[in-house]
């Protein structure tokens, strides 16, 4: 789910582990009750590739950074990097909402990605 500030995942009330908002039950412990988590403050890059192969509605672009990103309080996100030059693991990055690419009929495709700060 998307907020203001980016993420929101569940915390399963059992054990605590953290997990992507679609899962009707902890994957770790078979809960099933939640509290919603909001991503806070910016996030640092703990993983990274950078496609040079990218799918169709990327025509666009020769290539692009794909990475992951840790927030403060556990929440971890997948998505694009603004940019593909001087990526270190541990660089601190924060989310912005932008038009990533048109789809195969033309539409605006949009999501959060990362910039670095």
């Amino acid at each position: 789910m998307k907020t203001e500030n980016g993420f929101i995942w569940k915390k399963c009330k059992r054990c605590g582990f953290l997990q992507h908002e679609t899962h009707l039950r902890c994957l770790h412990c078979k809960f099933n009750q939640f509290e919603k988590i909001e991503a806070s403050g910016d996030g640092r890059l703990i993983s990274y590739t950078i496609l040079t192969a990218p799918p169709a509605e990327y025509r666009n672009k020769f290539s692009y950074a794909l990475g992951v990103v840790e927030f403060k309080n556990g929440i971890k996100a997948l998505g694009q990097i603004t940019t593909s030059e001087n990526l270190n693991l541990g660089m601190k990055l924060r989310p912005i909402y932008k038009k990533v690419c048109e789809n195969l009929d033309n539409k605006e495709v949009y999501s959060y990605v990362f910039e670095p700060i």
